[in-house]
Parts: structure tokens; C-alpha cells; sequence
């Protein structure tokens, strides 16, 4: 039997692959954000390093909880995971457009810090995402 035409078992499938990218994200963010909050609170003061706490805070709510729905919607129907992401992806960019728009930040924010660390957050998470999904373990199945 050559290679070509090989089976892979149904067991040898990932569980998920939406916990272990929301893992990895996760870990790669917090590393980014823990090291912009220290030089930033040495190089310049606390306030600007809590301004790019507060950013990366809301960058990884912001991605984890579209993972975590895409997680839910998989379980109830495999192929409804990446619809649902997509679909609370747009419903957040607006809902956060809304409020920072609406609301706006707080008085002690710095806005540079707090773009600063929401770049080098976002930068970080998305590291993540594309090294877990390079990592993961999909199933191909011949369909012969």
C-alpha cells in the first residue's frame, strides 16, 4: 500500500483544535503583555504601563471569547465552529467601536501606552493562533 492512499482513524482526529489555539494565544500575550508592562513601568510610569494593561486586558477578552464560542458551537455541530467565530468577530468589532466611540477611555488612561500594548497584544495573540494551528493535527480522510 503506498503512502497516497493511507487511512487515517477517526481516533487519531483532534478533540479540538479551538483549546489548544486559545492555549498557546493565550500564553504568547501574556508573555508580551508582562514584558510591556514592566519596561513601560520602568522606562516611563505606572500609569502607562496599567493604560497597556488595560488595552492587552481587552485584546485577549476580545479574541478568547471568540475562540471559546467557536469551541461551543463545534461541539453542538462540527461544522458550525468557524461561522459562529466569524459571526461574534463582527458583532465585537462593532460592540467595541461602539463603546470606546460612546464611552470613550477613562481619565487615567494614557492613549499611547494603551495603543502601544493593544498593538503588541494583538501581535502576540496572532503569533499564537497561526503557531497552534500549525501545530495541529488535522485529519484527512481518503475519500476513495
Amino acid at each position: 500500500m503506498n503512502s497516497g492512499s493511507a487511512r487515517v482513524s477517526a481516533s487519531s482526529a483532534p478533540k479540538s483544535i479551538w483549546l489548544p489555539i486559545l492555549g498557546l494565544s493565550l500564553v504568547y500575550s501574556a508573555i508580551a503583555t508582562a514584558i510591556f508592562f514592566l519596561i513601560s513601568w520602568l522606562v516611563a510610569d505606572l500609569r502607562y504601563a496599567l493604560s497597556g494593561a488595560l488595552a492587552a486586558g481587552i485584546v485577549i477578552g476580545f479574541f478568547a471569547i471568540g475562540i471559546l464560542i467557536a469551541e461551543a458551537a463545534g461541539r453542538i455541530r462540527h461544522s458550525w465552529a468557524m461561522p459562529a467565530f466569524l459571526g461574534v468577530f463582527v458583532i465585537k468589532v462593532f460592540g467595541i467601536a461602539f463603546v470606546l466611540l460612546n464611552l470613550g477611555l477613562p481619565g487615567w488612561v494614557n492613549r499611547q501606552g494603551f495603543v502601544l500594548a493593544a498593538a503588541i497584544s494583538l501581535v502576540a495573540w496572532q503569533v499564537g493562533e497561526v503557531r497552534a494551528f500549525m501545530k495541529a493535527r488535522l485529519a484527512i480522510y481518503n475519500e476513495e
